[in-house]
């Protein structure tokens, strides 16, 4: 009896160890400053060109919105923003629950998610900080852009909006049909897109964001050696630009 339970003391003496270093293994996999999800909308490049879809039509049911997502920066909540993972997202996740507008996800040239290519480069530790800190820095200075872009054309959404209100009322009154009032509804929107692309506001914006976009890809450049500036190079000559 006496050596059987010596027997168990020892077995426990040596399983601890191992116990020990796998809880601490795993803990460093779970806390290590080192991973990077690169699925997250944080390595997503946004433009003018989402600033437009993110402007939705005025439907028989609906008024002419910002899409709450993209215009409250609500989408870098996201745990991921990848084709496929965010159409997923917006089906009665994160994007449904705040208000919608998710019209704008739906045109994303995934293209433009730099995460996609970042986990090719087989990056070090201190270039995955800095990358993902020029991407933090992006955001931090394109969500003010986006909020000015939103301000400068609030009276052009908001007299569209009194248009498709006419053209409701007089379906109403039966003076117009509902195939008729969705062709206006079409005319109204395209329209307002022009105008809105017209604004001399919309073309301050849209030239600060190309100049962030411009020195977003210089300095990423610059975190990059060997054949990943190369790489970077013949990647990002193909990102489409509104610019």
């Amino acid at each position: 009896m006496k050596r059987f339970k010596s027997l168990l003391i020892l077995a426990a003496l040596l399983t601890l160890p191992l116990i020990y270093f796998t809880a601490c293994n795993n803990k460093s996999e779970v806390t290590s400053p080192n991973q990077v999800n690169f699925d997250s909308p944080q390595y997503a490049v946004i433009d003018y060109t989402d600033l437009m879809n993110g402007v939705e039509d005025a439907t028989m049911d609906n008024d002419m919105v910002y899409s709450n997502s993209l215009y409250s920066y609500g989408f870098l909540s996201m745990s991921s923003f990848v084709q496929g993972n965010a159409s997923g997202m917006m089906n009665g996740g994160m994007m449904s629950v705040n208000g919608g507008g998710t019209n704008w996800i739906m045109k994303f040239d995934f293209g433009k998610h730099l995460g996609l290519f970042f986990r090719r480069l087989n990056l070090s530790d201190q270039q995955k900080a800095d990358l993902k800190a020029l991407m933090v820095k992006f955001h931090d200075d394109m969500k003010p852009l986006v909020q000015q872009f939103r301000d400068a054309n609030a009276d052009i959404i908001k007299a569209a909006n009194v248009a498709r209100k006419a053209i409701l009322e007089q379906v109403k009154a039966g003076t117009m049909t509902r195939e008729a009032a969705k062709a206006a509804l079409k005319d109204l929107n395209d329209r307002t897109r022009e105008q809105i692309k017209n604004n001399p506001a919309s073309q301050t914006v849209k030239a600060s964001m190309c100049a962030l976009r411009a020195t977003l890809f210089t300095d990423i450049a610059s975190k990059l050696t060997g054949d990943q500036v190369t790489k970077w190079t013949d990647f990002s000559s193909k990102i489409p630009n509104p610019c």
